[in-house]
């Protein structure tokens, strides 16, 4: 995969790795150009419950290092393919691209909430959930992701500042506050499956394709435990906006085949997932507010 002067290299062992960068560092000479030893880096990417050895790759007297994590195209990418690390970068990003409009927006109080909280959609959360139709996340990182947002929500609709609230602004509150459409959890779900089927919609023969939906066996994880494979998070994004009926068989794959069909059936999914969700949180904020008053009753 190239980018700019960038290139990302896969294979499947190390022996053919080491063929491949041996090609590329003669051509490159070739023409004159010359591959840097310094930056080019090697991980290995192993399937659980493979142990992982430490290898080396060099190509015409060049010895290549091996990392456990790299960043590529502004992405913090594992060795043990989980979104822990990137959710942690992202974040860090997104606080400070919040905290450079802060003061003259997002926490100034006579700012018309209507544009700092489209300001914040646009720049922060953009910046936050960048490259995220790639991750495989699980409930937790989901729960960080939310309340990440929601810190951001409360703060632009001026709630840190009230003092007679010692109770703080719960997720649901806030996205009903700000206006906002969709959760974290939706936009990414919806970004992931939008992006499937343009991945679907590729050539046979691209990488992409043949990495991500060439083993598509309708997101069954492994048992006790949630599966950090991307697969199984897109078949996982099916069932979430009801759309379990497209898992099956794969009928998901001619769906996404046309992309305005497949475009307004995520929509719809997205929908119909943030109508269950407001619902499921007004049923906890009821239960929760009657057993506050049954133990002040009690007391």
């Amino acid at each position: 995969m190239l980018y700019a002067d960038d290139a990302a290299i896969c294979s499947r062992s190390p022996e053919s790795l080491e063929k491949m960068m041996s090609v590329i560092v003669r051509v490159a000479g070739l023409l004159e150009l010359m591959v840097s030893e310094p930056k080019t880096e090697i991980m290995c990417m192993l399937p659980k419950g493979i142990e992982e050895r430490p290898f080396t790759v060099s190509a015409t007297g060049q010895t290549y290092k091996q990392r456990d994590r790299f960043v590529y195209l502004g992405r913090t990418i594992s060795a043990d393919n989980k979104a822990d690390r990137e959710i942690k970068s992202r974040s860090c990003r997104a606080w400070k691209c919040y905290r450079r409009n802060s003061a003259s927006m997002y926490d100034r109080r006579r700012a018309n909430r209507q544009l700092k909280i489209r300001l914040l959609q646009a720049e922060v959360v953009e910046t936050f959930l960048y490259g995220c139709a790639s991750w495989s996340l699980t409930t937790e990182h989901y729960a960080k992701l939310n309340e990440t947002h929601r810190q951001f929500l409360t703060r632009c609709v001026g709630w840190s500042r009230r003092k007679r609230s010692h109770r703080p602004l719960s997720y649901a509150q806030a996205v009903i506050q700000a206006g906002c459409e969709e959760t974290i959890e939706a936009t990414v779900r919806k970004r992931r499956l939008c992006f499937a089927g343009f991945v679907m919609r590729m050539e046979d023969n691209r990488l992409p394709k043949h990495i991500l939906l060439g083993a598509m066996a309708g997101g069954v994880g492994y048992r006790g435990g949630q599966e950090d494979d991307w697969v199984s998070r897109l078949g996982e994004d099916l069932v979430a906006f009801n759309m379990g009926d497209e898992k099956e068989g794969g009928k998901w794959k001619e769906s996404a085949k046309d992309p305005e069909v497949w475009y307004h059936k995520v929509e719809d999914g997205a929908a119909w997932f943030m109508r269950k969700w407001h619902r499921q949180e007004a049923e906890e904020s009821a239960k929760r507010q009657r057993e506050g008053e049954e133990r002040a009753t009690g007391q």
